[in-house]
């Protein structure tokens, strides 16, 4: 290829407006280089439609004709020897366009009104895909193109390529930008929420104090970090998985790497992070409340009628960043049509502590994790008994006998308060007005049955 001409390609490869992102100043920026590279009089970008039946013209440039040029368009019932042309040519070389058979179309009605004799255009490329052409018209004698100049305007085609690319590449990433805002006000939102309501617990707190009731209060307090430290520590999870995600999509981004299918799994993930992050931190202010009342009256949690499969995977399904972490798979084997009145509330709860004591506990250093959920109907004594099973580390006998007790825990040092089953057995026996009873034996897992009424009273 001419030094020229070298030099000129080299120039616009690498004008920082190439990667900027707006392809309208890199397609100003490859027509004049076409015009001052080929010393021709027109140079113009036409864009094909997505059949393919039609081009518009997006850019023409006139040495001779500053005014902005009309709407042009190509349709292919017009043109069909050009189109066809466009189809099976890697470049359409019209040396005497009045009579080259992919352009003789246009002598007529474009180029004797216009003065052009010769025309050379190439095709532009996104995604192996043709998307337009690039096109060169010559005012004046008949031209001769030479294959440098075919070479020239070939590789100003794929530096029109890595414009679009840079285009896509800056929208995708504001399209994450804003995802990502809308992310962080949902957790700002939440946590608000979930700030006022621990504002109200205090005073409560400071009621119980002033009325002398130390060692509820006590209880209380343990509760309330307990139980909620479950749901807030999934929704840290969550919303710190979508920020990983995030952290891989731009650094994508920035290779020009980015594909639509990472672009979908980035944006099914974060739908599923809000998901999660949302009704875990609902879940939150919820236990705060029913802690709240707890402290008033025990017998102000509400009964609810629920479809118990539903529920019970709903629930698992909101833990999901927490036994995905610990590499865990749940099954629940339910009836799923069976409904009950319950307290549902403090199922939840009980559910939230055992999956948090599996994870924490029986499934430390350990792969292949599983929890087993099943429930059997007794019509008879209209019960249902509600079986949690997992494979983890299980325990000693000696611990087995105190698994129960209140502040009984193996990892005190390791921030282990001893309440979670504790609350699992009064929330059992009381607020579901059931039975509990726990087996396990070392590196058997462990296994809660409860037995609790249909519909509570």
């Amino acid at each position: 290829m001419r030094q020229q001409l070298v030099q000129l390609l080299y120039k616009v490869s690498t004008s920082a407006i190439l990667d900027d992102g707006y392809i309208e100043l890199a397609e100003q920026l490859i027509v004049k280089a076409i015009i001052d590279g080929l010393n021709t009089t027109r140079a113009s970008i036409w864009l094909l439609n997505s059949d393919n039946s039609e081009c518009h013209c997006q850019l023409l440039l006139d040495k001779t004709n500053t005014e902005p040029a009309q709407t042009l368009i190509l349709t292919r019932a017009s043109f069909p020897s050009y189109f066809r042309a466009l189809d099976t040519q890697r470049v359409i070389i019209a040396n005497n366009a009045h009579t080259d058979p992919a352009t003789y179309e246009f002598s007529e009605h474009y180029l004797t009104p216009l003065g052009i004799h010769s025309m050379l255009d190439a095709p532009l490329r996104f995604k192996g895909k043709m998307i337009g052409i690039f096109c060169c018209e010559h005012i004046g004698s008949f031209r001769q193109w030479d294959d440098d100049e075919c070479t020239f305007l070939s590789g100003l085609a794929d530096l029109y390529g890595r414009a679009l690319s840079a285009q896509e590449s800056r929208l995708v990433k504001q399209e994450l930008e804003a995802a990502n805002r809308y992310l962080e006000e949902r957790v700002v939102e939440r946590t608000n929420t979930l700030q006022k309501t621990l504002e109200a617990l205090t005073g409560t707190q400071e009621k119980l104090i002033e009325s002398e009731k130390m060692a509820a209060l006590g209880n209380l307090v343990a509760g309330v970090a307990h139980e909620v430290n479950t749901p807030i520590g999934v929704a840290v999870t969550a919303n710190s998985s979508a920020t990983d995600n995030l952290k891989r999509l731009t650094q994508q981004l920035e290779n020009n790497t980015l594909s639509k299918n990472s672009l979908v799994a980035f944006l099914t993930h974060i739908d599923e992070c809000l998901r999660i992050s949302s009704s875990n931190l609902d879940r939150a202010a919820a236990l705060i409340c029913n802690f709240k009342q707890t402290a008033v009256d025990q017998s102000s949690l509400d009964i609810s009628t629920v479809i118990l499969n539903d529920y019970l995977a709903n629930t698992v399904h909101s833990l999901t960043p927490l036994t995905r972490s610990h590499q865990v798979n749940t099954t629940i084997e339910c009836d799923e049509t069976l409904s009950i009145v319950t307290v549902s509330g403090a199922l939840s709860q009980i559910l939230m502590n055992l999956v948090s004591n599996s994870c924490v506990h029986g499934f430390k250093d350990r792969k292949d994790n599983q929890i087993n959920i099943t429930v059997q109907v007794d019509t008879q004594q209209n019960t249902y008994t509600l079986r949690y099973r997992d494979n983890g580390h299980g325990m000693t006998k000696s611990v087995l006998q105190n698994v129960f007790d209140p502040f009984f825990t193996t990892t005190r040092g390791n921030g282990g308060s001893g309440l979670g089953m504790a609350i699992v057995y009064n929330l059992a026996t009381q607020a579901l007005q059931g039975d509990v009873k726990a087996n396990s034996e070392p590196q058997q897992g462990i296994t809660v049955t409860f037995t609790f009424p249909l519909t509570l009273s």
